[in-house]
């Protein structure tokens, strides 16, 4: 009875013991697995959020990217990009770097132009001229070196918008092609100066009166001096600064663009025409019909003209109209 009674109080004991052995384990085991599931859990909700967090940031350069709705030329061999200097070789500007593609959004201050009952933004009714003289072309290529805020006087804006042709437009000033890229029109542009033999040039900031000090004449510095600017209008501020401007060859941009035959160019530089029409590798490019604005200079321009093979057509205020005979 005594072996049997001790007997059975030592198996229980023994199976308690067991059995809360086992159970410990368990509970420890299960507390582990706890601790794992929280770590995964922790671990793909850091991935998730750093997964987030990259596609806003990238998100939001994208963005800033195409703030302007602008799209880089891009071209695929780079060491083949022809180089824009035709001379200088310590400044090696590339055709990405400064050249951009609009998409065409139009946001534009006057969408309808700028006079009444009729499209046009030309100062002096240029667009509309070429455009009769021209029979009302579709789909031909401009250029106008004096693109200023690719709006105000603008003598390109009515081909691109209306006859749905491309172009290019180059303005010097930094702060005013900010200004253009902003109207988002569907032509190339460029913030440059034009030569074939300097890399930079300095221009002197006056709005629309803008000039490079290379070709600035004392006519127009006293023009500049004694214009009343307007109170609070955009297009007027920096006047009176200077700013270092690249340079860069005409028949390399087109070569670039791909465009060798040009419907219309429009030349407005304040006194730095002939300078432009000297940098033109004639040769190479084939241009149809010009207005030039010819308020310094006239007789040069006219005779330069004609050797080059063009017909005097009209004059339009301040402008020349040449077409190639």
């Amino acid at each position: 009875m005594a072996n049997i009674s001790i007997h059975n109080h030592y198996i229980p004991n023994i199976k308690i013991v067991c059995i809360g052995h086992i159970g410990y384990k368990q509970t420890k085991m299960k507390t582990n697995l706890k601790n794992v599931a929280l770590i995964a859990l922790l671990a793909l909700f850091v991935l998730v959020v750093s997964y987030f967090q990259n596609v806003r940031q990238h998100f939001f350069c994208a963005k800033e990217k195409q703030k302007f709705n602008i799209d880089l030329i891009k071209i695929e061999n780079r060491n083949q990009r022809p180089n824009l200097h035709q001379k200088d070789t310590k400044h090696k500007t590339t055709v990405v770097e400064t050249l951009v593609k609009g998409k065409g959004n139009f946001k534009l201050e006057h969408p309808n132009g700028v006079k009444q009952n009729v499209i046009s933004w030309s100062q002096y009714g240029q667009d509309l001229y070429v455009d009769k003289l021209l029979n009302t072309k579709k789909g031909g290529f401009f250029v106008e070196i004096g693109g200023f805020d690719g709006e105000t006087f603008s003598n390109s804006l009515f081909f691109e918008k209306v006859r749905d042709w491309n172009g290019l437009l180059v303005e010097a000033s930094p702060f005013m092609f900010e200004i253009l890229l902003k109207k988002q029109r569907s032509c190339y542009m460029v913030n440059a100066c034009i030569s074939n033999s300097m890399p930079t040039m300095t221009f002197l900031l006056a709005g629309p009166l803008s000039s490079s000090n290379e070709t600035l004449t004392d006519k127009h510095r006293k023009r500049i001096h004694t214009k009343k600017i307007p109170a609070e209008d955009k297009l007027w501020n920096h006047t009176g600064k200077q700013v270092e401007v690249t340079c860069l060859n005409f028949n390399r941009i087109m070569e670039v663009i791909g465009q060798t035959y040009i419907d219309y160019f429009s030349l407005d530089v304040e006194g730095a025409e002939m300078y432009i029409l000297n940098s033109i590798e004639w040769e190479n490019i084939n241009i149809d019909v010009f207005t030039i604005e010819t308020d310094q200079f006239r007789d040069q321009i006219l005779s330069f003209m004609k050797t080059k093979g063009y017909k005097w057509i009209q004059r339009l205020q301040g402008d020349d109209v040449f077409r190639k005979i």
